[in-house]
């Protein structure tokens, strides 16, 4: 087959798997396979050039928007850049740069000497390669390399010497010595180990700086490995292949500099794998310098937590972030995060007020004295969240005798008044500021009505009152160690009343609850805890007086007794508090005298205050 024809730049042809003086722009693309040749190929903005294995390229001028692909398994390409000349051949590239999404596959014993990915290029590199530098946004992949689809992997795979400066670098397999990763969209990230692969390693400098982001999945080899973090933050993902497999990473030393190393889970949903597992990670170094924050999480009840362990010297100053969690240990339980083999090294926690949440009571980190520092808990200070569920049961009752007011003021209203049935209504707007055992109190504020229905029945010298209620109400809920809680109540009662004409009374409500509750605790650390759970309550209220009355004024003299009941309940907190409510009770006896004005005013309308 034969094409020829021109131009801009002059005259071309394609004959006998051999082109000449090709220009490639707007959508244009040419693929030079085994055996072929191109020569004096000028790439421009929206042109791609591929050279496969066993292709032949030479005088390749690639312009600004042009991109070329390219395997180090091409018998030959070359063509000028800025550093003068690049070249692939024998297996070996040099001097080779990579922009507006150009591409660089680096076959199994082939290299690439000094390339520079820019400019959203790639790489992908089975072989060897040395001094690369990945820059603007340009992605780098070492041991892994993706052709028409199909993935191959190599623990064969070598980079030396690697500069990444706001690019990112993907360590699926094979070794990485020495890199410097900077900026603030700098990454370096080691997957875990590939099914049948070793796993990757890095050996000698690390070097992390300037808002760069390091992260290292499962049990990858950084056992030669000097990690260097500066200004930046190194995130260890757990392997959770399996369930209930810690992840052990070891190090020849850390340097820290205003840097976070922070340990975490990664949430998975597979076959083998519960997502909610939490797999925890043990870090062990020689040594430890500098300053830092390490984040770490804890299962105290089941005795699990992220550890650091050095086993030689640690200086400097660091800070410890443990997670918080509900699940309560058993009392006196404390667990060691941090172990080293000597050194002045400090750490301190960092979470807020020096204090993490664990259960029922609030953990500080304590040293030892030995070179090892535990979580151990402080009894004298409950959590926030228990003070807060505590408070919660105590709303209850304060509830149920705002809604029995309503009732027993219906009864107080009506005496010495005669009439047959009415209906009546009452609304309720109190505030109540509350300080209890659990160690903070609380404010309430609850609104609701109350509907009834009674009939007077008279005789002689007496009258029965009998009537029934039901109502609403509604109570927002603020804890005095942060955090809120709502009380949505709905109830139903019964009541009499007997009087003599004498003025001798006793009346009786009985009423029942459904209480909808639901509670923001506020932790140590600023986080929320979220529950919600129902209730039931019933209660019934006796009350025995005599009343004077003396023209518009009555006084009512009397002896009142209360009791109120709740069943107990169980949930669990967002945070993982277990809370298990016991029955609130209460049984009040209660003396007092109420004192009304009565006023008929011309319209009709009775007031008695």
């Amino acid at each position: 087959m034969e094409v020829f024809g021109t131009n801009r730049l002059g005259q071309f042809d394609i004959k006998n798997g051999i082109a000449n003086n090709m220009l490639l722009e707007n959508g244009g693309s040419l693929r030079v396979e085994e055996n072929d040749f191109a020569y004096n190929t000028t790439v421009d903005s929206g042109g791609l050039l591929e050279v496969m294995d066993g292709g032949t390229v030479t005088g390749v001028d690639k312009k600004a928007g042009g991109k070329l692909i390219v395997s180090t398994n091409a018998l030959e390409v070359s063509g000028p850049n800025s550093k003068g000349q690049f070249s692939i051949k024998d297996g070996v590239s040099k001097n080779y740069e990579l922009d507006d999404g150009s591409g660089l596959i680096v076959m199994e014993d082939t290299q690439a000497i000094d390339t520079i990915l820019d400019e959203h290029a790639t790489m992908q590199s089975l072989g060897k390669d040395t001094g690369t530098k990945v820059q603007a946004n340009a992605v780098y992949d070492l041991g892994r390399s993706d052709q028409n689809g199909s993935i191959t992997y190599s623990s064969k795979a070598i980079s030396e010497n690697m500069v990444i400066n706001n690019g990112r670098a993907n360590v699926w397999a094979g070794t990485m010595v020495n890199v410097s990763v900077r900026g603030n969209d700098g990454i370096l990230e080691v997957m875990k180990p590939q099914i049948n692969y070793a796993p990757a390693m890095l050996v000698g400098k690390v070097v992390v700086s300037e808002g760069a982001s390091f992260r290292t999945h499962g049990a990858v080899d950084t056992s030669k490995a000097d990690v260097s973090l500066e200004n930046s933050v190194w995130t260890i993902i757990a392997d959770i292949t399996t369930t209930n497999q810690n992840t052990l990473l070891n190090l020849a030393n850390l340097a820290m500099s205003d840097a976070n190393v922070i340990m975490m889970d990664e949430p998975v949903t597979r076959s083998s794998v519960t997502a909610s597992a939490e797999n925890f990670i043990t870090l062990t170094t020689n040594t430890l310098s500098g300053n830092g924050n390490f984040y770490m999480r804890t299962d105290m009840a089941n005795h699990q937590s992220d550890q650091l362990n050095v086993t030689g010297q640690a200086t400097g100053d660091f800070k410890i972030f443990v997670t918080d969690t509900g699940a309560s240990p058993a009392a006196g339980d404390s667990l060691t995060l941090v172990t080293t083999g000597g050194g002045d090294a400090a750490f301190t926690l960092g979470n807020a007020g020096g204090v993490v949440d664990i259960g029922t009571y609030e953990y500080t980190l304590l040293d030892n004295g030995n070179h090892s520092w535990s979580l151990a808990e402080n009894r004298a200070q409950i959590t926030p969240s228990t003070t807060d569920v505590l408070n919660m049961a105590a709303a209850q009752p304060l509830v149920f005798d705002a809604e029995l007011d309503t009732v027993r003021e219906r009864l107080g209203s009506v005496k010495g008044v005669n009439y047959d049935t009415a209906m009546w209504s009452s609304a309720i707007n109190t505030r109540n500021n509350v300080t209890t055992d659990a160690g903070a109190g609380f404010e309430q504020t609850l609104t609701g009505l109350t509907l009834g229905i009674d009939s007077r029945f008279s005789r002689e010298e007496t009258s029965t009152i009998r009537g029934l209620f039901f109502g609403y109400s509604h109570s927002d809920i603020g804890f005095d160690r942060g955090g809120k809680g709502n009380v949505d109540s709905y109830t139903l009662g019964a009541y009499a009343g007997w009087e003599h004409q004498n003025g001798a009374y006793v009346d009786g409500v009985v009423k029942v609850d459904r209480f909808a509750n639901t509670i923001h605790c506020k932790m140590s650390n600023g986080a929320t805890a979220f529950g919600d759970y129902n209730s039931n309550g019933a209660g019934a209220h006796v009350e025995s007086g005599f009343r004077w009355v003396d023209g518009l004024w009555s006084v009512r003299p009397y002896l009142a007794f209360t009791g109120f009941t709740t069943d107990g309940q169980d949930y669990t907190l967002s945070n993982g508090m277990r809370a298990d409510v016991g029955n609130t009770r209460i049984l009040r006896a209660e003396a007092g005298t109420a004192v009304s004005y009565h006023m008929d005013l011309q319209n009709g309308t009775t007031l008695e205050p």
